[in-house]
């Protein structure tokens, strides 16, 4: 009996630790946007995978969540509690045994704003750019980050009312700097972008080699017509 026991007991276990071997977690924690980061407590957070299924969880008195038993991909994390700004579209990769550790920062409506928009290259019809780093800096010098999502989109909350500087940077991309933007309590400013793909330096040296070279041409060619014949 005791050796039966023992059977089932390892064969359990063993299910286990291959179910954790084919899939992954998601950990994290709720905060606010204080300096102080106090937890949020009861927030739902969401996770939406390719195909639209949802796995959902809630924050505990310490603000920490974990979602388990996840299929390896890509997936859409947001989080959600009355009184608060929703924080929607961060984008997460769960791997096959791994853990992916995550932290969401919002903050209630009546004291803050928030400030959302989307980043295109409207050189190739509007198409949006991922990944751009957009910085907000406050009157006070501080500064609130965000991130494009594959949509071109971003949303920073928790901002303290108040006057802003807006700029976006990606590598490979033109700067786009010191936009103002005006916060207000419990309100939501949108801000459409645009940039361009850099140019590389080596393409405006040869552009540069060029016209110098057409300059001292121009000059040699002016220089012999206007000389004094013989």
């Amino acid at each position: 009996m005791t050796l039966l026991l023992l059977c089932c007991s390892w064969l359990i276990s063993g299910t286990v630790f291959s179910q954790n071997l084919i899939t992954g977690a998601v950990r994290g924690h709720v905060t606010d946007t204080s300096t102080t980061k106090l937890p949020i407590e009861g927030v739902r957070v969401v996770l939406v995978n390719a195909d639209g299924s949802e796995t959902v969880a809630e924050t505990d008195n310490n603000g920490a969540f974990e979602m388990v038993g996840l299929a390896h991909g890509r997936y859409l994390l947001g989080c959600y509690k009355d009184g608060y700004w929703d924080v929607v579209g961060k984008q997460v990769t769960v791997v096959a045994g791994g853990n992916h550790d995550v932290s969401l920062r919002t903050a209630e409506h009546a004291e803050t704003g928030a400030v959302r928009g989307n980043v295109v290259n409207p050189s190739t019809t509007q198409l949006p750019i991922e990944g751009v780093r957009v910085v907000l800096v406050a009157a006070n010098g501080l500064e609130t980050e965000g991130e494009t999502a594959s949509n071109g989109e971003f949303r920073i909350v928790g901002l303290v009312p108040g006057r802003y500087l807006l700029s976006i940077y990606k590598a490979g991309y033109e700067d786009r700097t010191g936009k103002p933007v005006t916060v207000i309590a419990g309100g939501e400013h949108y801000v459409p972008l645009k940039t361009i793909k850099a140019e590389p330096p080596w393409l405006l040296l040869i552009c540069l080699g060029v016209a110098v070279v057409l300059i001292v041409g121009i000059a040699i060619v002016v220089g012999l017509r206007d000389r004094p014949s013989d």
